[in-house]
């Protein structure tokens, strides 16, 4: 009993000691830092909860293209398209009301390679996880720009599109 015990307090103590580490290296990291910044303030916040297309074009390349998997066709949401979805729904009082776009949200990974990445991010309505993305960015001179989007829908439709 006592060895057990033992074995979990060692087990915790590393455990802490590693989510610290990894804390701090992000912390210390401009590129990742910068590039959580974009990712929440143009995609988690300006795509879908507070509808704000003017930060979407700050954090999306301009041939930026969801990726949507068709049976074995490929089916590309432009950011042009995506914005007028966006807007669609923020002028629509019913839509805004029903709070079908206010989510909680958590990236699960981000990786860096020089002046490219990938974001995992995972959304989740009334704590049900609902849809998970992949986001490729390149970082153009000095920003991060989102190049495309893959995504998993974990139940029909959680955000209600009309495409």
């Amino acid at each position: 009993m006592k060895s057990t015990i033992k074995l979990l307090v060692i087990t915790l103590v590393i455990l802490k000691n590693f989510t610290m580490l990894s804390q701090e290296k992000l912390l210390n990291d401009p590129d990742k830092i910068q590039l959580i910044t974009v990712v929440e303030k143009t995609f988690a916040q300006g795509a879908l909860n507070q509808l704000n297309v003017e930060q979407m074009n700050k954090g999306f390349h301009s041939d930026f293209n969801i990726l949507i998997a068709n049976g074995t066709n490929l089916f590309k949401l432009s950011l042009a398209k995506w914005i007028e979805v966006v807007n669609h729904y923020k002028n629509s009082p019913d839509k805004v009301k029903s709070g079908i776009r206010n989510l909680n949200y958590k990236i699960e990974v981000l990786d860096i390679t020089d002046s490219i990445a990938i974001v995992k991010t995972q959304f989740f309505r009334n704590n049900e996880l609902i849809i998970t993305d992949y986001l490729s960015y390149i970082k153009f001179e000095d920003s991060w720009k989102a190049v495309s989007k893959i995504s998993k829908e974990h139940i029909s439709n959680p955000l209600k599109l009309e495409l």
